[in-house]
């Protein structure tokens, strides 16, 4: 996709109604030479523009930062302290995302920090929490980690043990900032804001830089979750695609069998996604989940 093609997929979503918000996730999007003007183009239009980077490219950032608007909300992925952040993205650019951050504080807007939780950065999250509240950051979100397409599978959480740790987090860190979470909305009907397993094909589908269109960006790397292409067949094509419909049965229920989970009642099973990257199919429960089933 090209930035000419960015504006005429910002038209479509535009046309359609109802559609009021725009992530725009990675790779690194701020590699893309035209982001700014998207971004622009589309906050023009009447969109919310959430945009997530790694902060390897803090002047993007800072052009974006003073872009005249609220309506952007700037996210930045922080792994850890210096030493454990560049070694787990495998780069050096924890000192380019801080800068990154206080460019974004100086402009007056307000950045959001999030850190995907890991067993090898679990032991200094609290700390890094404290440090960036020094920063002044004011919102932070911990992720449980996505799963596909890695090799390495032993670092993860499960989700009783990470809602645990973000429990735990809230109360040693209470008062220096808001801590929030990023979970499946299939473990938490109270993010699933039609209660079908997932919030995918239901409130949100994900648009590849091809124009490609999946359910969800996780449903990217399966071709028979293939919607069709957003800049060819047409919004309506693709939210009419019966590919959707495993998403949208109106007697959705809790696939796991756990009935004594303490998470039970707001759980859907977890990850649709990472069910069929596991198993080859939505049927079963997302193997983050970690609790044996009867």
């Amino acid at each position: 996709m090209n930035g000419s093609e960015s504006r005429v997929l910002c038209d479509i979503l535009k046309s359609v109604g109802g559609i009021d918000e725009i992530d725009i996730l990675g790779g690194e999007p701020l590699l893309v030479p035209w982001i700014k003007d998207f971004v622009v183009y589309a906050i023009d239009a009447g969109f919310s523009i959430n945009i997530s980077t790694n902060g390897s490219l803090p002047y993007v950032v800072k052009e974006l930062a003073h872009i005249d608007t609220q309506a952007l909300n700037i996210g930045f992925s922080i792994l850890g302290f210096e030493k454990t952040h560049n070694r787990l993205t495998r780069a050096n650019n924890f000192l380019k995302a801080i800068d990154g951050i206080k460019a974004v504080l100086a402009s007056g807007k307000i950045p959001v920090v999030k850190s995907p939780l890991t067993k090898e950065n679990a032991h200094e999250i609290n700390d890094l929490v404290l440090y960036l509240s020094e920063l002044g950051i004011k919102k932070y979100y911990l992720l449980h980690e996505d799963l596909l397409g890695r090799e390495e599978q032993t670092s993860f959480f499960s989700f009783p043990q990470f809602r645990q740790f973000h429990t735990n987090l809230k109360t040693v860190t209470e008062g220096v900032m808001e801590i929030d979470f990023v979970a499946a909305s299939g473990f938490c009907t109270s993010m699933n804001r039609k209660r079908g397993r997932c919030n995918a094909g239901l409130t949100k589908i994900a648009v590849m830089p091809d124009g490609s269109a999946f359910p969800c960006n996780l449903f990217s790397g399966f071709k028979n979750f293939y919607l069709g292409n957003i800049l060819k067949d047409g919004i309506e094509e693709i939210w009419g695609n019966r590919v959707l419909d495993v998403f949208r049965g109106e007697n959705h229920k809790n696939i796991c069998t756990k009935y004594g989970c303490i998470h039970y009642l707001d759980c859907m099973g977890g990850c649709p996604a990472h069910s069929y990257f596991a198993y080859g199919t939505v049927d079963r429960v997302d193997p983050r989940c970690n609790t044996p089933q009867k």
